[in-house]
């Protein structure tokens, strides 16, 4: 974004900024444009969510424990303990890991990954087909561990 503004459109006259996305990446786009000098009244948005599906009202995580877990990004490995309460991205960035994501909503896809051992349980999915979930791919920003031991796997998806 920073590229964007200070080069690209360097010296063009922009009346408005609409931004539509999900939320995390419009208050970054948002701070970006203020830091490059955007007026706050200038910058218009819209926020959105995925939805739950009547019925299928999405899933409250329980646990508290902890869990040992591997993840497996760009070639790297990394080993740590988590609690269950956190998303697996969230643990892997809290531990510095440069594991992909965008959203962290549970509908961008980006931060998929394969659960390779152990078990985890998604608050939501509204990206992966019952057939991807049942070879292993989990939504990262959605899944928390429900086992002692996980291991993700960001390279084979």
């Amino acid at each position: 974004m920073n590229l964007i503004v200070k080069n690209k459109y360097k010296g063009v006259s922009i009346e408005n900024f609409y931004l539509c996305g999900p939320e995390q990446m419009i208050h970054t786009v948002k701070d970006v444009l203020i830091e490059n000098g955007v007026k706050e009244k200038a910058i218009k948005f819209e926020l959105f969510t995925a939805p739950v599906e009547a019925g299928t009202d999405a899933t409250t995580v329980t646990a508290s424990g902890e869990t040992k877990i591997k993840v497996v990004v760009d070639e790297e490995e990394f080993e740590f303990n988590m609690s269950q309460k956190q998303t697996i991205l969230e643990a892997a960035l809290k531990q510095d890991i440069d594991a992909p994501y965008s959203c962290q909503g549970g509908i961008c896809s980006s931060c998929i990954a394969k659960l390779t051992e152990g078990t985890a349980e998604m608050r939501q999915n509204n990206i992966l087909t019952d057939s991807e979930v049942a070879q292993g791919l989990i939504l990262t920003c959605q899944a928390h561990p429900t086992s002692a031991t996980v291991a993700v796997d960001y390279d084979d998806v």
